[in-house]
């Protein structure tokens, strides 16, 4: 199975359904959690944008010295912080130490990892299969098909106050010990993997990919700013502030949308083999972006799930290829800081938005929804035109 991946490729790929598997509850209940424990929907959004801002600051601590230290080491130092950080959540309600808890659990209020671990993941992969393309996508299928049964478990808080007779929210806090848990197993995992280490100590990266990189990191910018608006911790919130829908129904909806979601990784790999990394990207992510746009004015719920669906089996086709992009088109040494320069663009981005979104979460013209689907087609048109022309390196 997967004989084109090396062993360390395969513990990657462990780690990181493990993980996902935990995000898959995590994002769906985080958000009706800090609303159940008396938080505004402005002290929400802050929360949720410092657990992103936190894993963007972390990428460039780990994008700077993982080069000198090695990535293994990285793995294993963003592990530990994380763990404090989910300690931290279990032990205090205080806001205070909710926001230092946020900014280094490196928890993921959209479901997808978000912290340090993606640029790492990224340049590790890289030296562990000639296929670049197939790696990320079968990487990101195992990661999703994860996320999706994860998050068959966000009913557990419900099932816990049913029928393990415990309060609100102790039954939150119960699930945040097992995802405390999950993080230890990955801790071990990545003590298990060789060490990256590269020739030079201090890359200088190439005029060439200077310029790349730098388009790159404003145009993913955009389309992040544009992604946090409607996180799945913020989807969660709305369909269960504006349609009433419990933590059970939600969980349900969220199961189908990643199981889709599964596919549509599957498809990416092979549409990128045949039109190519830039065109995949563009031509699956614009359609998803209409279907996003007219979620907020669907008169029941259940039009807005079936919009949700279907922006779901079309949104997160172009992640495989732009992974493989990333890293395909600087040199081998300069993958690291790609990865890490890009993802932290991705990140900062991302955390700006779902602060905003909570406010404006049932509006229709200015909801997120709307927000989001009009900057990524902005995006999307100008991430075409800029690397339309601009090939993989043959390496």
């Amino acid at each position: 199975m997967l004989t084109w991946l090396s062993k360390d490729g395969k513990i990657i790929f462990l780690a990181r359904a493990i993980r996902s598997f935990a995000f898959g509850f995590i994002s769906i209940i985080i958000g009706i959690y800090l609303k159940e424990i008396g938080l505004s929907a402005s002290y929400i959004g802050i929360l949720l944008s410092s657990s992103i801002f936190g894993g963007a600051l972390f990428s460039i601590l780990v994008g700077r010295y993982a080069v000198k230290h090695g990535l293994k080491t990285m793995f294993l130092l963003s592990s530990l912080v994380s763990l404090i950080g989910i300690a931290l959540y279990i032990l205090s309600d205080n806001y205070v130490i909710l926001i230092l808890a946020s900014l280094i659990a490196f928890i993921s209020p959209s479901g997808k990892e978000m912290g340090p671990f993606l640029s790492l993941e990224q340049a590790y992969l890289s030296f562990t299969s000639k296929n670049k393309a197939r790696t990320f996508s079968f990487f990101n299928i195992t990661s999703n098909l994860a996320i999706t049964l994860g998050s068959l478990l966000g009913f557990l808080p419900s099932f816990l106050q049913n029928y393990g007779y415990m309060s609100i929210v102790t039954s939150f806090k119960t699930v945040f010990i097992l995802y405390l848990l999950l993080n230890l197993i990955t801790l071990f995992l990545y003590s298990r993997i060789s060490e990256v280490k590269f020739e030079q100590e201090q890359i200088k990266l190439s005029d060439r990919s200077k310029k790349i990189i730098t388009k790159l990191f404003l145009l993913f910018g955009v389309d992040s700013f544009a992604g946090g608006f409607v996180i799945s911790s913020i989807v969660s919130l709305w369909f269960h502030t504006k349609f009433a829908l419990p933590l059970s129904t939600i969980s349900v909806i969220f199961f189908v949308g990643n199981s889709i979601e599964t596919v549509s990784y599957y498809l990416s790999g092979k549409l990128a083999e045949r039109f190519g990394l830039i065109n995949t990207m563009v031509f699956t992510h614009i359609p998803s972006s209409i279907f996003l746009i007219l979620m907020p004015f669907m008169p029941t719920v259940y039009l807005a799930i079936v919009l949700y669906f279907l922006r779901i089996l079309l949104s997160e086709m172009d992640i495989p290829a732009r992974q493989a992009y990333v890293v395909s088109v600087v040199e081998p040494q300069e993958r690291s800081q790609a990865a890490s320069i890009t993802t932290t663009a991705k990140l900062v981005a991302s955390s700006i938005s779902p602060s905003i979104a909570t406010n404006i979460l049932l509006l229709p013209f200015l909801s997120p929804f709307v927000i989001a689907g009009s900057l990524k087609i902005l995006y999307d048109l100008s991430l075409l035109y800029n690397f339309r022309r601009i090939r993989p390196l043959k390496k």
